[in-house]
C-alpha cells in the first residue's frame, strides 16, 4: 500500500457554492491522474512498456490506459478511479472555511506532494507582476518546475533509462500531470485557495518518516 498523508489546502471562507464544486472536483481530477500516473511509472510496469520496445504491448490493465493517452485522449474521472483501490482515493478529513480557511485532504503521498509542490510554486508565481504579461512563459516555467519534485524527476528518469523517449512521455505528462494541475491552479488564480502543506502518515512506531 502507497504511504499515506494529509494535504492542508490553505483558502478562503465566504466564498459561492459554485466556485467550491468545481475547486473539489478538479483537485479529484488532480489526485486522480497523479495516482495512475505514480502507478504506471512503477518499475516492473516501465519495464514492460519500454523494455525492448514494447511500449504498448499487453502488460496488465493499463495497457489500454496508455495506449488512449498515448494518442492524446482524456480520461474521464471515473475511468481513471477504477485503477484506483477504494482505500487510495482522496479523502476529505476537515474543512475549516473562516477566512483564512483550510482544507484537510487525506491520500497516497507521492501525488498529494506533487499537488503541494505545485500549488506553492503557482503562489510564488502569481507575486511576480511579470505573471500576468508572460503568462504561456510562467506555464512553462511552472511546468518544468513540477517535473522537478522529486517524485515525478525519479519516475521520468527510469523510464528514459529503459528506453522512453519524450515524445513517449509528452502525452502522458500533458494528461496526467500538467492539464489537471493547469486546471487545480486556476483557482488560486481566482483568489478560493492559497497555498499548501503536507503531513506524512507517521510509521508504526509513531513517527512520521
Amino acid at each position: 500500500m502507497p504511504r499515506r498523508g494529509t494535504l492542508r489546502v490553505h483558502g478562503h471562507g465566504g466564498v459561492e457554492v459554485a466556485l467550491i464544486v468545481p475547486f473539489l472536483e478538479d483537485l479529484r481530477r488532480a489526485y486522480s491522474s497523479l495516482f495512475v500516473f505514480d502507478s504506471l511509472f512503477t518499475e516492473p510496469r516501465l519495464t514492460a512498456y519500454w523494455a525492448e520496445g514494447l511500449y504498448f504491448g499487453p502488460f496488465g490493465a493499463h495497457s489500454g490506459l496508455v495506449y488512449q493517452l498515448s494518442r492524446g485522449r482524456g480520461l474521464g474521472i471515473k475511468e481513471l478511479e477504477t485503477f484506483i483501490p477504494l482505500a487510495e482515493r482522496l479523502t476529505l478529513q476537515r474543512v475549516s472555511l473562516s477566512s483564512p480557511g483550510e482544507w484537510d485532504f487525506i491520500g497516497a503521498l507521492n501525488p498529494l506532494e506533487v499537488i503541494r509542490k505545485s500549488l506553492n510554486d503557482h503562489h510564488e508565481r502569481r507575486k511576480d507582476r511579470e505573471y500576468r504579461e508572460a503568462a504561456e512563459s510562467e506555464r512553462l516555467k511552472l511546468e518544468n518546475e513540477r517535473l522537478k519534485t522529486q517524485v515525478l524527476r525519479e519516475k521520468v528518469k527510469l523510464a528514459k533509462e529503459l528506453g522512453a523517449t519524450d515524445a513517449d512521455l509528452a502525452p502522458l505528462l500533458n494528461k496526467l500531470v500538467h492539464e489537471p494541475l493547469r486546471a487545480l491552479g486556476s483557482h488560486q488564480t481566482v483568489g478560493l485557495i492559497d497555498t499548501a502543506e503536507l503531513t506524512p502518515e507517521a510509521d508504526n512506531d509513531g513517527a512520521a518518516s
